[in-house]
């Protein structure tokens, strides 16, 4: 009677097993969809927005950023506009956590330091924005970052977590600014401050979602 009872206890923990790894594969899919899209997009969106500030020398076209987040969801409805619903795992309700928490505190994050840099802008001398000013984006894109690698985390893909470092690293430390000053000219470098900060969330969203969605729907 106690083999037969360690025997099912023991069957009992290798089918929960089995049903998170099935779990981590349907999601690992889904999610290298998603971010495939979403770095596709958000690389298009760059360059349209620099082209745009470089040709008509005015920061306007920023706020096509705003347009993304409906844009991507409109392609990820088209694409699985015939996809039968299946329930939510565990798995997937943490990845989507996960995300729906890092875009709440980037949100936020945006709208508190476009008011703060508008009042300083107005009250303040051109040194205190310097130095008080917030910036947006290596925040946002840290962020962006540090979800990607948690979503290694929680796919147990370590490739995706070593990405979001990579794309860290790259973007935080300003490694790409030290490349690109060393390989372009004086002149292109002042070309290249026109269409700042499109370059930086290009690279991420080729490093940071792009790659790594595009390994995730290939992995079986």
């Amino acid at each position: 009677m106690e083999e037969n009872m360690e025997l099912t206890a023991e069957r009992s923990l290798e089918i929960i097993t089995e049903q998170l790894e099935k779990s981590r594969r349907a999601v690992s899919k889904d999610t290298g969809q998603w971010l495939f899209v979403s770095g596709l997009t958000t690389m298009i969106t760059a360059v349209v927005v620099a082209c745009a500030n470089y040709l008509t020398w005015t920061p306007l076209f920023h706020l096509l950023w705003f347009a993304l987040p409906v844009v991507i969801w409109l392609v990820m409805k088209r694409i699985n506009r015939n996809r039968v619903p299946v329930p939510e795992s565990f798995v997937g309700t943490l990845v989507r956590k996960t995300w729906y928490t890092t875009l709440a505190f980037a949100l936020v994050y945006v709208v508190i330091a476009t008011v703060w840099n508008i009042v300083l802008q107005h009250y303040e001398s051109p040194e205190v924005f310097l130095h008080a000013g917030m910036h947006i984006t290596p925040t946002i894109l840290t962020l962006l970052a540090v979800a990607v690698s948690m979503t290694g985390l929680i796919l147990k893909k370590s490739a995706l977590v070593w990405f979001g470092l990579l794309s860290f690293v790259i973007l935080r430390f300003g490694l790409f600014s030290v490349i690109i000053s060393r390989v372009l000219p004086p002149t292109a470098l002042t070309k290249l401050s026109l269409v700042r900060p499109c370059e930086l969330i290009f690279l991420f969203a080729l490093v940071g979602l792009m790659l790594p969605g595009l390994m995730l729907i290939r992995r079986k």
